[in-house]
């Protein structure tokens, strides 16, 4: 299974306990939102670290669907002042790490060093570490070009066919029109 199925399957069986419950049922800013915001140099790291995720290929990679655009204004509007600095210590780490690792910011390695460094990073215990991998993935998977480039998109509404038929290697489907 490669990676960019790894992360469908991951996304689909999660569902709403992926990103949170706060975070789907709030579409407005929260009343108890941090006051933080991402500066420009940080939207730009998350940006590198989000594309490191999810790198263009074939299909659409993080930068060209915008994650860290969208991830902004739900940093901003969604969460918490915690876990904006605990989102924001995350990015901090990763960027640090290479520094140390290779003396420059994590923006200037090439793509081996990135994931490298990325995975060196990571922590899954991390709060902030979790929450940045989760909505860069919700960001693209929820975004027009990541969900075209990973499912079968046919948009709703449309006439309802209970029994598609599926190949071994076809993409699921988005929409579920057929």
């Amino acid at each position: 299974m490669n990676r960019r199925e790894l992360i469908k399957n991951i996304a689909l069986v999660s569902g709403g306990l992926f990103v949170g419950s706060n975070f789907l049922l709030s579409s407005c800013k929260r009343e108890d939102a941090g006051s933080l915001t991402l500066s420009t140099e940080m939207l730009a790291l998350l940006s590198e670290v989000a594309e490191t995720i999810i790198p263009e290929t074939e299909t659409a990679g993080a930068k060209t669907t915008k994650v860290a655009e969208f991830i902004g204004v739900v940093f901003q509007d969604i969460y918490s002042e915690e876990e904006q600095k605990k989102f924001v210590a995350a990015l901090t780490k990763i960027n640090d790490k290479a520094k140390e690792k290779h003396g420059v910011e994590f923006a200037k390695l090439n793509n081996s060093q990135r994931a490298e460094v990325f995975n060196e990073s990571k922590n899954r215990e991390d709060k902030g570490f979790l929450a940045m991998y989760q909505i860069v993935l919700f960001s693209y998977l929820t975004s027009e070009k990541g969900l075209k480039a990973s499912f079968r998109y046919t948009p709703v509404p449309g006439k309802y066919i209970g029994d598609i038929p599926y190949k071994k290697g076809d993409k699921l489907f988005a929409g579920l029109d057929g």
